[in-house]
Formats: structure tokens, C-alpha cells, sequence
């Protein structure tokens, strides 16, 4: 639904999505077969689900729209009603598996500056290793209209300044 919404949408707005959309959307580029098979199997808790997801939607539309209002009562009353469903985003995503199925973990994040050419993120693994630290997961964000992006690195957090200061002296540009 998120990636219907883009359809139509300004393309200079849909230029400057990033990570994030990418995540929300990705299921959107799966065949629409597959996806009534699922449905089909479960329509029921699926509407259920979606009633329940409206409900929220409303909910923070209406907060919104207080916010707009010249009257603080009713500003007040948004400000709450967003903090609501925002905390309750918090609580739910604590709830999702981290890796392996395990509890999640709080990793630190080293950000890396990289040129989009052949080999770069081998070469930083590949240092990250010589470095001694394992890197626990990656996200890479591609800068729009260059050939650059940015890699980032979760490591534990006691590794974050061992492999921060062994990046730097291989030549990598870091991020703060």
C-alpha cells in the first residue's frame, strides 16, 4: 500500500527516497500471484490485521490534524495521540527477532563513506577482518544522483573504536 501510494507520486519526491522506503517497499516488487495465493489462505486474520492498521491510521490522522489547530488544548491532545502510536511502534519492533532468531541487540554503527566501484565493500570487509571485528549486519545507502554511498557497519559496540581507527588509517572517509 505504501508503494501504491508512490505511483502517482512527484517524481523529484520519489528521487529522494531512501533506505527506509526501500525496506517498506520491497515486498511491493514480488509477483501479485504469489501474494493471492497468501491472502487467499488467510483472508480473515489478514482483514482483521488491516481493520486494526486503519484504526491506527485514523487515529494518527486525526492527531495530526490537531496539531494544525490554533487551539493548544487540541495541539496537546495531538501531540499525545502521536506519541501514543509512536511508543507503541517502539514496543512492537522490540518484539521483532534480532539475528539467528535471537533476542535483539543494540549494535554501534560505523558509517563509511564508499565510491560505487568494483570492490569496495569487499575491501572493507576484508579490512573490517584484518581489524579483528566482525561486522553483525550492513546497510548501504546510495547517494542520489552520485556514484558514492554510505555503508553502514553494526558492530558491537566495543568494536566500533577499534574498527572506526583501523578504517581511518587503511584511508576510509567515516562518518560521524
Amino acid at each position: 500500500m505504501v508503494a501504491a501510494r508512490l505511483e502517482h507520486a512527484e517524481e523529484a519526491a520519489v528521487r529522494l527516497c531512501g533506505q527506509g522506503v526501500r525496506d517498506v517497499t520491497r515486498i511491493a516488487a514480488s509477483d501479485p500471484r504469489m501474494w493471492i495465493d497468501i491472502l487467499s489462505a488467510n483472508p480473515g486474520p489478514v482483514a482483521d490485521l488491516l481493520t486494526d492498521v486503519a484504526a491506527d491510521l485514523e487515529e494518527t490522522v486525526r492527531a495530526l490534524r490537531a496539531l494544525q489547530s490554533s487551539d493548544e488544548d487540541k495541539r496537546r491532545e495531538g501531540t499525545t495521540g502521536i506519541e501514543d502510536v509512536l511508543r507503541r511502534g517502539n514496543a512492537g519492533q522490540v518484539r521483532v527477532p534480532g539475528k539467528h532468531g535471537s533476542a535483539p541487540r543494540v549494535y554501534e554503527t560505523v558509517a563509511v563513506l564508499i565510491d560505487d566501484q568494483p570492490g569496495q565493500l569487499a575491501r572493507i570487509f576484508a579490512d573490517a577482518g584484518r581489524a579483528g571485528v566482525n561486522v553483525e549486519d550492513v546497510r548501504i545507502e546510495h547517494a542520489t544522483g552520485q556514484q558514492a554511498g554510505l555503508v553502514q557497519l553494526m558492530v558491537e559496540p566495543k568494536a566500533a573504536p577499534v574498527l572506526t581507527a583501523a578504517l581511518r588509517e587503511r584511508g576510509w572517509a567515516i562518518r560521524q
